[in-house]
């Protein structure tokens, strides 16, 4: 092998490593974007449930109002 073709060789790895980096960046920065998604996700789930929970909370507090009548 030449030292021209130890050189093509060497060139053709880096680049097709830089390719690979390039692509693992595109695919971090969509799961950035999915990770905030379900964060902001989450935080709403969470406030839902916590107001489901209150309702519930003051529906037998209030039954037992009721019965204690």
């Amino acid at each position: 092998m030449s030292g021209l073709d130890k050189a093509y060789g060497a060139i053709k790895s880096i680049m097709l490593a830089n390719e690979r980096f390039d692509r693992i960046e595109g695919e971090m920065k969509e799961l950035s974007g999915d990770l905030g998604s379900l964060a902001k996700s989450h935080a709403e789930l969470a406030e839902r449930v916590a107001g489901i929970e209150g309702y519930l909370k003051g529906a037998g507090a209030r039954q037992k109002w009721i019965e204690g009548k």
